[in-house]
């Protein structure tokens, strides 16, 4: 990896906040025609070519680190991951299949399934005791769990398949949720609506999510 690909990757605490983000996002947006597709950088890092990983960094950290901060419930674990996320994806880039569906969809559901089982971990070595916990273990308990599941137990097709199967707005608010990153409230702004409407379209698409799971044979916890 060059020297530049490294400091970007290693250094991601010192640009997490948002503004900082917003740029790295751009600047990825700019770059991307040149640089290739999702899987054709997947492609790369397959072969070793870890300047891709890079890429992929400025393209998906503002996303994965959406993601950790929803399930880890604190700021630095969630920074953490989205460093550990990208230093391991040239190992699990191999195990991507095209077939299966877009990369977008692959590399959410492996940083839900990296940020579960962190959290698994920071929950066996009593990380949350010196929190609100009945409010932590609520949070995971409830949504999360739908959320999680939905996230990395459906295929990249057969999440996309039952997305369609959704409502305009249901589906509107979950593809900007689950695969642009979106909290519900920037979700609001965009789509014009209030929150509790967003809020609403959000759990009622869940449910419907995951009732499609159960009908495909998707065993749910």
């Amino acid at each position: 990896m060059s020297a530049g690909a490294r400091e970007r990757i290693l250094s991601f605490p010192l640009v997490a906040r948002e503004d900082r983000l917003r740029v790295s996002v751009a600047g990825a947006l700019r770059r991307k025609s040149a640089e290739g597709t999702d899987e054709h950088l997947l492609a790369r890092v397959q072969e070793g070519d870890l300047d891709a990983v890079a890429a992929l960094f400025d393209r998906y950290a503002r996303l994965v680190l959406g993601i950790g901060t929803r399930i880890l419930r604190d700021p630095g674990e969630a920074e953490d991951l989205v460093q550990e996320f990208f230093l391991r994806l040239c190992q699990k880039a191999h195990t991507f299949d095209p077939a299966k569906g877009s990369a977008r969809t692959w590399m959410i559901q492996v940083a839900y399934r990296q940020a579960v089982a962190r959290r698994s971990y920071l929950m066996k070595r009593s990380f949350y005791s010196g929190t609100d916990l009945n409010a932590v273990e609520n949070a995971m308990q409830g949504e999360l769990d739908i959320e999680e599941h939905v996230a990395t137990q459906l295929t990249g097709g057969q999440l996309l398949e039952s997305l369609n199967m959704l409502n305009e707005k249901q589906q509107a608010t979950l593809r900007l949720f689950f695969f642009e990153g979106c909290e519900l409230r920037e979700i609001a702004e965009r789509l014009g609506e209030s929150f509790d409407n967003v809020r609403h379209y959000y759990y009622r698409g869940l449910d419907r999510l995951r009732k499609t799971a159960i009908e495909l044979g998707v065993q749910m916890r």
